[in-house]
């Protein structure tokens, strides 16, 4: 019996000092497959350690090792696993909300803008007013036709696969604010909000990924012709694709940036399309970089450009964020030259990329979550 318990002893030290050195082994021979994080945010940088600045150093390092640490990442999935299928809870509820038949909702901004806690205050409409106004004056004086789209979030459209404790706290929006102040402009705008609500139900497929945030091409697509809807008032002739121009193909694709955060881009699958075209395009890409990228920008992010063979058409320029993306490669096919910038959601005027291209239209794409930033960066207050 001695024996046994010995051995036992031994078992128990040996376990022991294997979980104490189990963290350096997986970190120089990495026994076991790394885990992408898949956490929406930066993880902290390893300090740099300096004799001359020896007292942050300990909280640093800290910090830099409880977000690197062997196993970090497979102890985060598994927390989220188990949330999820045991107990039928959102591992990270501040980050992500799991509606009806696990529909998918972006929180960080998106989340306050639905429920209207986030109202412009009267300073706030008035850098926004100064600046739009001096936006449409610079523009006008150059012969440039400007609108402003606004693309509305997964919320605005289907309010009705939320949660139901989730609804609007106050009336009216800060959406609402700010169309309000465009139009006191006269500054054009296109309602991207209307337009999708109006068709959602006519047509069968989702116009949003389940599992992402943003609108998928068939959404894309609608957005794309209420944007020529508006632009054709004044510029009529451009040619306007139709849903007949294409091939639409649904494709099953893994989650989007939403279950990367619940690590279940795997598990929660999700419909994507490809349109393909049944004409012949002529549009061709700019290669050449024609303007220097800003610092702590993407070079493959910040700028894309299309040109048409006929010169006879317009010229577009539009400054966008990420919902802008999937509209390309619709608007490049009705313009003679399609500049998108996009400019890290500051969505400011950029005078000299204006006076470089001379375009006929300018477009401000913005999603109705980030007005913020929009006003945040207003350069003429």
């Amino acid at each position: 019996m001695k024996g046994k318990n010995t051995f036992s002893n031994y078992v128990l030290i040996g376990l022991f000092l294997l979980a104490l050195v189990s963290p350096y082994i997986q970190n120089i021979f990495k026994v076991i497959p790394d885990v992408t994080n898949t956490e929406n945010r930066r993880l902290a940088d390893k300090p740099v350690f300096d004799l001359a600045l020896l007292d942050p150093f300990p909280a640093k390092y800290e910090l830099y090792y409880n977000d690197h640490f062997a196993f970090r990442n497979h102890f985060v999935k598994l927390f989220a696993q188990e949330n999820l299928d045991v107990f039928g809870k959102c591992p990270y509820p501040d980050q992500v909300i799991i509606g009806k038949n696990n529909e998918l909702f972006l929180v960080f901004r998106e989340l306050d803008t639905y429920l209207n806690k986030n109202l412009f205050t009267n300073s706030e409409l008035n850098k926004l007013r100064s600046d739009f106004a001096y936006r449409k004056q610079y523009l006008k004086d150059r012969g440039v036709d400007y609108y402003v789209a606004l693309c509305p979030t997964k919320y605005s459209v289907y309010p009705e696969r939320l949660p139901w404790y989730v609804k609007p706290i106050y009336k009216g929006s800060r959406t609402d604010q700010f169309v309000a102040l465009l139009k006191e402009l006269d500054i054009k705008v296109i309602d991207i909000k209307s337009a999708i609500i109006k068709v959602k139900d006519s047509i069968p497929d989702q116009l949003y990924r389940k599992n992402d945030n943003h609108w998928n091409d068939l959404g894309a697509f609608v957005a794309y012709r209420e944007i020529m809807k508006q632009i054709s008032k004044s510029h009529p002739g451009i040619r306007t694709l139709q849903f007949s121009d294409f091939t639409i193909t649904p494709n099953d694709a893994e989650g989007g940036n939403l279950a990367i955060i619940l690590n279940r881009a795997k598990e929660m699958r999700d419909v994507t399309y490809t349109f393909t075209p049944k004409f012949t395009s002529t549009s061709s890409v700019i290669q050449k970089l024609p303007y220097p990228v800003p610092a702590d920008f993407e070079a493959e992010n910040f700028f894309h450009g299309f040109q048409l063979a006929n010169e006879k058409l317009p010229k577009i320029l539009i400054f966008h964020d990420s919902f802008g993306n999937s509209i390309q490669p619709f608007i490049k096919e009705s313009f003679s030259r399609s500049i998108f910038i996009w400019d890290k959601w500051q969505y400011k005027l950029n005078e000299p990329i204006v006076e470089a291209e001379k375009p006929d239209i300018y477009v401000t794409l913005v999603l109705e979550s980030l007005l913020q930033g929009l006003m945040e960066n207003c350069e003429y207050k």
